[in-house]
């Protein structure tokens, strides 16, 4: 087995007594981030996971570890430039692996100009160093050929073969025993939505859902509501006056008396499937919210609202509605409608060439059933 030196999200946030601040940024200041590296870290078998920094020498990295592995988000966009990274890839010179890289964009039209020309070295310098890199969906594969990097696979996000080798058996109840309903959304996504007003419309009735139903309501990366639930004396007043007017309260006093009751926090990935067994359905804009609740058979309806959650759900099958029918439809049309065979099938299709995509790139993993050549049940052959 392989000593694995992670570069990307990571698998857990820190110990339980690091201030919430610190454990948020270690999350890559989005809680959703740590199903990727927790997906990675079981997939792989290693002898070693590291926790180094680059700023290590880079023969100290080629003596303790050896491959890069790289549990990748959306990478791809104006916001992040990774050429430290770039950098390190480079001067370590190590066989890489990298999975789950996407791009970011209000929609599937828009092509990525400004991406960083560190971004675009450190994906090339990874591209040189791998078989192949596995890519969230067609629109991030296009975008990437753009770029002169075409050894791709298209495989979604490694968050969702985190059960190995058993594929997905999502089944719906009855709508009128449905009552176990997770909401998850966002103050601060809305600016990357295809459409951000009509994008506040749906956070702003999802979250108004939650406190009428007392439902529960997932926070990933909004820091403001996060730093309030972790300490109150803390909370920036000005940051939650903003988000109380974006959902239709007339001050914080008024908004965070629902976070207190209604806010939800998960700062491990297996807390939060835990957590997920039992309930009935998650609705909502955050993917890696509706991934919680898919991984342990649990309906999960994504609103898709920019590329990034609409090549994810088009190419797994994910049932999912635009911002339109999310701000319009009754809850109980929405999830009538959802067809969670389609995701069940193309999940277990989808397994077969992720454990492929493993072996091609030379990398030992857990799927030992598939592997062996047991394949799922009733794989989609169309896919």
């Amino acid at each position: 087995m392989e000593g694995m030196f992670p570069l990307g999200a990571n698998r857990w946030a820190g110990p339980a007594d690091q201030p919430c601040a610190k454990r948020f940024k270690t999350a890559g200041e989005n809680f959703g981030n740590l199903l990727i590296g927790n997906g990675l870290y079981r997939q792989l078998q290693h002898a070693r996971w590291g926790g180094a920094s680059i700023a290590n020498p880079p023969a100290r990295i080629r003596q303790d570890f050896d491959r890069i592995v790289s549990p990748a988000a959306n990478f791809l966009c104006r916001h992040f430039d990774f050429g430290d990274w770039a950098d390190f890839v480079e001067a370590v010179d190590l066989p890489c692996l990298m999975v789950g890289l996407g791009a970011q964009a209000p929609d599937d039209q828009q092509r990525i100009a400004d991406i960083p020309k560190g971004t675009v070295r450190f994906v090339k310098a990874v591209a040189e160093r791998c078989h192949s890199i596995g890519v969230r969906g067609q629109f991030t594969a296009e975008v990437l050929d753009s770029l002169g990097v075409s050894n791709l696979d298209i495989l979604g996000c490694p968050s969702f073969y985190t059960n190995l080798s058993q594929p997905l058996a999502v089944a719906k109840r009855a709508f009128d025993e449905v009552d176990r309903i997770v909401l998850n959304g966002s103050s601060n996504v809305t600016d990357h939505a295809y459409d951000p007003e009509l994008a506040r419309q749906v956070e702003r009735r999802f979250f108004r859902m939650a406190d009428a139903g007392n439902f529960p309501y997932v926070l990933q990366s909004e820091l403001p509501e996060i730093l309030y639930l972790d300490d109150p004396q803390a909370a920036d007043s000005e940051a939650l006056s903003r988000s109380a007017a974006m959902f239709g309260y007339p001050g914080v006093q008024q908004y965070t008396a629902v976070l207190d009751r209604v806010g939800k926090l998960f700062f491990d990935a297996q807390e939060w499937f835990d957590w997920m067994r039992g309930r009935h359905l998650s609705l909502g804009t955050r993917l890696h919210g509706a991934v919680a609740a898919l991984l342990q058979n649990v309906p999960a309806i994504i609103v898709c609202h920019d590329a990034r959650t609409k090549e994810l759900c088009e190419l797994m099958h994910f049932p999912q509605i635009d911002l339109a029918e999310a701000r319009d439809l009754p809850v109980r049309e929405i999830y009538e409608q959802a067809d969670f065979e389609a995701a069940n099938r193309r999940h277990a299709r989808m397994l077969e060439k992720y454990v492929a995509f493993l072996e091609r790139n030379g990398v030992c993993h857990r799927f030992e059933a598939l592997s062996a050549g047991h394949k799922p049940n009733s794989p989609d052959q169309q896919a």
